[in-house]
């Protein structure tokens, strides 16, 4: 008895798309049959097995994780990785001292590390700028649609719901924005010295894409938007590309300055960077998947 309870819940332990597929099958013959020790070994043994194949198993939906979540946690840690990276004042300082002072023992003159320093922010900057005129753009061209008594009321209705969109995401991106570029070019936001305002950008730039994403959603159901939609996606691509080559430079002021830092400055700086590129490359590959979209929606239309 004890044995035959131990044998139907182990049969809970099986992935559902299993369970759904051949659960009832094997507790009927669980139930008929005599239960043995080696009953439930073999049981379990087959639960082992079906998770470690689970993928193959017919009728299996795969695991899914929201993109949309995806962004928000990479957004999140940006924001935790800030005071270890880019708020560390003695390491930002002794970093960039080091490697001012390794560019002029290597002979290179003593404007290379804020050369470098423009490169990046400059860099970051341009990214965000080129999100931010997307927005514009397609918020232009839905306003425009809206006002055109050539397009059918639905089509009117959802280019108002664009504009009503690229509004309401305009004011963190507008914030996000200010505080980049004023951190970049003038260090008024953090006093955070050269290095620290050179990678200061990559912390606000991915975000500036994130958040222009519901304006591509809702631009994406309408087909006379299509061509803007595609356009901007493609601008968004670059301005991602952008952003990681951004990167470079801080990496470079990193490598001349490594021998000043510490490890957990090192390790959050790197992590930051690769979080941010990642975020911008997932946001500007939705962005091309709403660019397919609104194509495909203008072609059946």
């Amino acid at each position: 008895m004890i044995l035959r309870l131990i044998a139907e819940s182990v049969l809970s332990l099986y992935p559902s798309a299993w369970r759904q597929r051949y659960g009832e099958e094997v507790a009927d013959l669980v139930a008929s049959r005599p239960v043995r020790v080696r009953t439930v070994l073999d049981l379990i043994g087959g639960a082992a097995d079906a998770w470690l194949h689970h993928r193959r198993i017919p009728g299996r939906r795969p695991f899914h994780v929201p993109a949309t979540a995806v962004l928000c946690a990479m957004g999140i840690t940006l924001a935790l990785l800030w005071n270890p990276g880019v708020r560390d004042l003695r390491n930002l300082h002794r970093v960039w001292a080091e490697a001012a002072g390794a560019a002029e023992t290597a002979g290179a003159t003593g404007t290379l590390t804020h050369t470098l320093q423009g490169m990046a922010t400059s860099l970051f900057v341009t990214a965000g700028l080129m999100a931010t005129l997307v927005v514009v753009m397609i918020a232009l061209a839905a306003s425009s649609a809206m006002g055109s008594l050539g397009q059918g009321l639905v089509t009117r209705v959802t280019a108002r719901r664009v504009v009503w969109t690229a509004a309401f995401v305009a004011v963190p991106i507008a914030l996000l924005g200010y505080v980049s570029f004023a951190q970049a070019f003038a260090g008024a936001v953090f006093p955070v010295g050269p290095l620290g305002d050179a990678m200061a950008g990559g912390f606000f730039v991915p975000s500036i894409l994130a958040l222009s994403l519901p304006v591509f959603m809702a631009a994406a159901e309408v087909p006379s938007l299509a061509s803007e939609v595609r356009t901007g996606a493609r601008v968004l691509a670059v301005a991602a590309i952008v952003t990681a080559l951004a990167w470079l430079p801080v990496a470079t002021l990193m490598l001349l300055g490594m021998a000043q830092a510490s490890w957990p400055f090192v390790t959050a700086v790197t992590a930051s960077a690769l979080v941010s590129v990642c975020m911008a490359a997932l946001a500007a590959r939705l962005a091309l998947r709403q660019g397919r979209t609104a194509r495909v929606r203008l072609t059946a239309a």
